[in-house]
Parts: structure tokens; sequence; C-alpha cells
């Protein structure tokens, strides 16, 4: 398999370069030195990632009607919890002129634990009697919702280094000091207003269940939180930055974005949901009824302020060209809104309007992501599609990326 992934790579590299598609989208330095005016197409610039945390593409075979569970395959569904995260952004509007840019995104998180192992244990190979159980599943799982506007502005003239007093002392005479103190510099900066919408979380759960030699049982308990019609969103600022130094025939680029940022869910409703049911075999009498309660506490305590904060993001990397043709790219970056952090190489090549790029990171797992699409002089269409934990079908997760602009 790494014989397979090493071949695709370096014949990925060998095919040469990329050109519109940009490899570090989130620095608003790159368009200091943009020459048109563009307009993404509404509604059909989307994101989605999703995520699970033990079925590869490859194991949802094991669950077709009548189709009996190999030992290895029982493994896996037991082998950890199951727990699904995901993440989407759907442009609204995206614009911009030459240096600045405007942006208005819907934007969902989600991080949800499905079930625990433990359950998986005990539908595959049953449940011992007179053993008490206990669980938390669901607990911490949590999904929300924002609005993101974002405007971002490059300074549009590039700053020598040459500028910045006392950096290079003029007397130096060496041809590499000399080249440092030409290289331009591009800045820019973007401000971010997000308002909150919606949320959901469990903020504490617990399943206790028995098969006991006198009884049966099982108590479930949850406590949550909700968006409600009373519940009210707060808008929030957010601030960024980003360099680009032109450098030989390549980009250095660094940006660190979200400074400040965190959401705030106003007036959010929550409750208890408490349910009880017991069945005492030591009992025969034919009156005899098992015990069965359902208790439910809901709006009961409003929650004034529930904050979502985020670290600032961070990205950091280098793009060169070579043969005015193959591009490549080196990138760290570790940002909460984004699935593909980590350390990442990657690159592209455009044969006349088909552009093709490929990327590999390793962040807690490998990712394997690839883009193709159009480009023309006044329309780009680009779609991409990004494999997590493994490659293809080896894949415990999927990403799909697509966009259409306009310029002019």
């Amino acid at each position: 398999m790494k014989k397979i992934i090493i071949t695709i790579f370096i014949f990925t590299l060998s095919l040469a370069l990329f050109g519109n598609f940009d490899f570090f989208p989130e620095n608003p330095a790159n368009n200091a030195n943009r020459n048109y005016s563009q307009i993404h197409l509404p509604y059909l610039s989307n994101q989605l990632n999703i995520n699970n945390s033990i079925l590869r593409l490859d194991d949802l075979r094991m669950f077709q009607i009548d189709r009996q569970l190999t030992e290895n395959e029982k493994s896996i569904i037991t082998a950890d919890d199951f727990h699904l995260d995901f993440n989407t952004s759907t442009c609204l509007l995206n614009f911009g002129h030459k240096n600045w840019n405007f942006a208005f995104d819907l934007k969902t998180y989600g991080n949800v634990e499905i079930l625990d192992k433990m359950y998986s244990n005990l539908v595959i190979y049953g449940n011992d009697t007179n053993i008490p159980y206990e669980s938390n599943t669901g607990e911490g799982s949590r999904v929300f919702s924002f609005w993101r506007a974002t405007f971002n502005y490059a300074y549009p003239h590039g700053v020598s280094f040459g500028m910045i007093p006392g950096l290079f002392p003029e007397e130096e005479s060496n041809a590499f000091v000399e080249y440092l103190r030409d290289m331009t510099l591009y800045v820019g900066a973007n401000i971010n207003l997000d308002y909150s919408m919606m949320y959901a979380s469990i903020d504490d759960s617990s399943q206790k269940f028995g098969s006991m030699k006198d009884s049966l049982y099982y108590h479930y308990r949850a406590y949550f939180k909700y968006t409600d019609e009373a519940s009210v969103g707060r808008l929030t600022p957010s601030f960024g930055l980003g360099v680009k130094v032109k450098f030989f025939n390549g980009n250095i680029h660094a940006q660190i974005d979200d400074l400040f940022m965190q959401l705030n869910y106003k007036n959010l409703g929550g409750g208890w949901y408490d349910k009880y049911y017991r069945n005492d075999l030591l009992y025969f009498d034919v009156d005899y009824e098992a015990i069965e309660e359902t208790f439910i506490e809901d709006d009961t305590t409003r929650v004034k302020n529930r904050y979502v904060k985020f670290n600032p993001s961070v990205s950091v990397g280098m793009d060169y060209t070579f043969f005015d043709e193959l591009q490549v790219m080196g990138k760290y970056i570790n940002n909460q809104h984004s699935y593909k952090n980590g350390f990442s190489f990657g690159a592209g090549y455009q044969w006349k309007c088909l552009p093709f790029q490929a990327v590999m990171g390793y962040d807690d797992n490998v990712f394997y992501e690839f883009k193709t699409g159009l480009i023309f002089d006044r329309f780009e269409w680009k779609f991409g599609t990004t494999f997590y934990h493994g490659f293809f079908r080896y894949g415990k997760g999927i990403g799909l990326d697509t966009s259409m602009m306009i310029k002019f």
C-alpha cells in the first residue's frame, strides 16, 4: 500500500504545475497583486468534511443484509467508541476587486459520540448475568453553527526589506544580503464578524443497566442544552494578519487569524431527561407490574451564556515554481476551522484549461487531497476530494470541496 501511495505521489509531482488554485487561500496578503475582480456563484461553493473513529469506507460492506460478520469485522466494530465529527461551509456571498475581498458563509461543526464500544461488545458477544453495566455515551457531544462575514484587504504595493531601518546596512556588499534587501514583502489583514446561530449539546449523560439474579433494570439520564425560539445570538469580531515574501521563483507565507474569536449563544434552553425501568423477578404475583418512569424536565433552567472559544489559527509555509510549470509547496497549519491541519506537502500542474493538484498531509492521521476543475480567462471551477486516515477505500473520513467563480 505504501509503495502505491509513494508512486502516485511522485507521478503527480512529475506532471508539473498548478495555476490559479491557491495553496494558501487563508493568507489575505495573496490579494496584494491580484489583477482582476471576482465573484463566486452563491450556493455553488461548498465544503463538507465528515469523519468517524472506527469504520473505513471499505468496512461499510459488512452491513449488507443477511451477511455474516467475520471475526476480523467483529474486532473492528468493538475496537473503540464510535465517534462522528463533521464540518460544513456554504458560501452565500463572495466577491472582490483586486486587493480587497468580502465573503459571507454559513459554517456548521459537530462532534457526536454515537456508541460506546461496550454496547458493540454486548450486541455481538452478549452480556453477562449479575454484572452491572454503566457508560456515559453521548456525554460531551456538541453541534453548533454560525454566520461569518470576512473582509480582507491587502496593501497593493510591495515593501522591500531594505526600507526597514537598520535591518540590512548599506555597507554590506554580500550579494545574498543585497538580494534579501531587495526582496518584496506583501501585507494583508482581515476582520471577521461571527454571528452565533444554532447550538445543541449533551453536557452530562449516564446509562446504568443489568440482568441481575432477582431483577432487570436500566436507568438513563441526560442533561442537555439547545437553541429554541427564545434563544438569541450575538455578533462577535475577530482579526487576522498575513504576510507574503517573494523569494526567487516562489513565496514564503505566514498568517495568523481568529484572534479573540469566541461565539456566544445566549438564553439557551436546558433540561433533564430521566427514564427508569425495573422488573423484580422475585415477585410472581399476578398483579405485579414492572416499574417504568419517564421524567422530562425541560426549559426549567435557561442557560444565560454558552461560549465556544477558538484558539488563534496559524499557517506558515512556502510555494515554489520550477521550470515555469511545476509548483510545489510545504505547509504547516493549525486551525480549528480546518480538518487539514499539521504538516502537508503538495504539487500541482495545469495542462491547458485542466488543473491538477495533490496534497499529502499528516496531523494525528494522514490525509490525501486531490483537486481538479476548469480554468478559463473568465471562469473557474474547482472540485476536490479528501480522504482522511487512509487512501481511498481505506479512509475513515471524506471531504468534498467545490466552487465556481467568475472573473472580470
